[in-house]
């Protein structure tokens, strides 16, 4: 009988010691890491050099023109100074030869400065000087030869103006159609008492200041 006790006894004390392994671990508190945890890092590529914006224009800070045609706000053969004051857009003074000289000032828009070749369009104030005792004959020579004498008073012009610039490099051209508006009044007296007929008085306006323009320029770069 006592074997039989001590091996019911033994079984027993077996059948516990899992029982208080598993209560042990329940009860026992979550163990805390060794060490914290190292914060995330992301890592970015390294930023390459940035792109060098691209030129807005073509065209010199300062440039000398010279225009040649008829019409044009600086005479028939006019010289110029132009500045920038824009990427597409200068200023512009000038002086030329023409009926009593010309004098003014201008300026111009580019919509495509940083193209070679870029349409504009402007507009230029204008004042040619007196001139006296202007002669001009029709038909000369023959028997419908007529003749006038008149004096030219100092006008003012409105020159409207568009075209074409080409510039490659340092020397450019600029082709130009445009119209002149006088406000200052007709600048014409004839002289010689009589009433011209109606082709003189037509050949007469076509050389006064005012009316259409047609001409070709060239610009020269300054500087770098």
């Amino acid at each position: 009988m006592k074997i039989f006790t001590k091996v019911a006894t033994l079984l027993a004390i077996a059948a516990g010691v899992p029982a208080l392994a598993q209560i042990e671990l329940n009860t026992r508190p979550p163990s805390q890491p060794s060490s914290p945890m190292a914060p995330a890092v992301r890592a970015y590529p390294a930023a390459g050099p940035s792109a060098q914006p691209t030129s807005l224009s073509r065209y010199r800070t300062s440039s000398l023109g010279i225009d040649l045609g008829w019409g044009g706000p600086y005479g028939g053969l006019g010289f110029y100074y132009a500045r920038m004051i824009g990427a597409g857009t200068d200023v512009n003074a000038g002086v030329g030869l023409g009926m009593g000289g010309k004098i003014g000032v201008g300026v111009r828009h580019f919509l495509s400065p940083a193209k070679s070749l870029s349409p504009y369009f402007g507009a230029n104030l204008s004042r040619s000087g007196r001139v006296d005792n202007v002669r001009v004959a029709l038909n000369e020579g023959m028997p419908s030869q007529e003749e006038v004498y008149y004096n030219l008073s100092p006008s003012g012009v409105l020159n409207l103006r568009s075209g074409l610039r080409w510039q490659p490099g340092r020397v450019g051209l600029i082709g130009t159609l445009g119209y002149g508006a006088r406000f200052t009044g007709d600048p014409i007296t004839y002289t010689n008492g009589q009433r011209p007929s109606r082709q003189m008085q037509d050949l007469v306006n076509a050389v006064s200041p005012g009316g259409l323009e047609i001409s070709l320029g060239m610009s020269i770069g300054l500087g770098q």
